[in-house]
């Protein structure tokens, strides 16, 4: 059995290793919201967060970042994660429900990578997207 890192590293992948994650949750705090102000925000060293039972006492292996619509209202909760998932680090999971509810999951396994604002940042629309809009921009550039 591995022990724990005296400090903190970039890679939780693996077992052993602590990760740091932002812990917040716009209801109380709206910085924590998207778009995300981390400044003087609080940070959490994830193997000091207390186990749950119901997840056999597992430790924290990622970040997690929870954005809820709930009729209308936009709440963005940020902290440690238990369960891996082969998404971690790729998509984001929605989930809709009845009566305006929809609710999306991001995993991460870097320290602070909950800090995203939008699942989007590393998908291969993003990329596509970006390499259209620079062409564009030197399309139009050119013929100024």
């Amino acid at each position: 059995m591995q022990g724990r890192n005296a400090h903190p590293t970039n890679d939780a992948a693996d077992e052993g290793d602590a990760i740091v994650c932002y812990q917040c949750n716009s209801e109380y705090d709206p910085r924590c919201g998207d778009p995300f102000d981390p400044y003087s925000l609080g940070t959490v060293n994830c193997s000091f967060q207390p186990r749950l039972e119901h997840l056999g006492n597992a430790d924290p292996t990622l970040c997690r970042k929870t954005s809820q619509r709930i009729y209308g209202k936009i709440r963005v909760v940020r902290g440690c994660g238990f369960i891996k998932d082969p998404r971690d680090d790729k998509d984001c999971v929605g989930r809709s429900g009845t009566h305006d509810v929809h609710t999306t999951f991001c995993s991460c396994t870097t320290d602070l990578c909950n800090a995203a604002t939008t699942p989007l940042a590393n998908s291969p629309a993003s990329l596509i997207l970006g390499v259209l809009v620079a062409k564009a921009f030197v399309t139009f550039s050119i013929k100024q």
